[in-house]
């Protein structure tokens, strides 16, 4: 499936995937965190159907992840089912965190709670994937009330 990024996101991912092509073997990486970085970025690229030419492509690392060539393969197909693991908890978590910044990390927790069947997330769980999205720079609002 793929999604076109809003105006908002598209900054970020086109960040993103300049930090991923950024984690080559001459910056320090290890060819496998090298070889994984290059494959999520041509992931994203396909994901978000961005321009491959408008991003500094690095060799492609010389794993067994893929051939030397540079630049993106074409994308793949997509899996007919969805894995069986997972609920799409964080998913729906992340997606809740960004449509509504005024809504606190419980309100949250409980929102997803009622929209999964048997989901037990946790406004310390909530606050984990608000963390986690930032670092990967997202854009996640802060819910910490400001100080005087």
């Amino acid at each position: 499936m793929t999604k076109k990024p809003s105006a908002r996101e598209l900054p970020l991912v086109r960040r993103r995937i300049a930090a991923l092509l950024e984690k080559t073997e001459a910056n320090g990486c290890t060819p496998g965190e090298a070889a994984a970085a290059f494959e999520k970025a041509e992931e994203l690229v396909a994901k978000y159907e961005l321009d491959p030419g408008s991003f500094r492509w690095p060799p492609r690392p010389s794993m067994l992840f893929g051939s030397a060539s540079s630049g993106p393969k074409p994308p793949k197909q997509p899996q007919a089912a969805v894995s069986s693991r997972g609920k799409g908890i964080g998913k729906l978590a992340e997606r809740l965190i960004v449509e509504h910044p005024d809504w606190t990390y419980r309100r949250i927790a409980e929102e997803v709670n009622g929209r999964i069947e048997g989901a037990k997330a946790s406004e310390k769980s909530v606050r984990w994937y608000a963390s986690r999205m930032r670092k990967d720079g997202n854009d996640a609002p802060d819910r910490r009330r400001k100080r005087a």
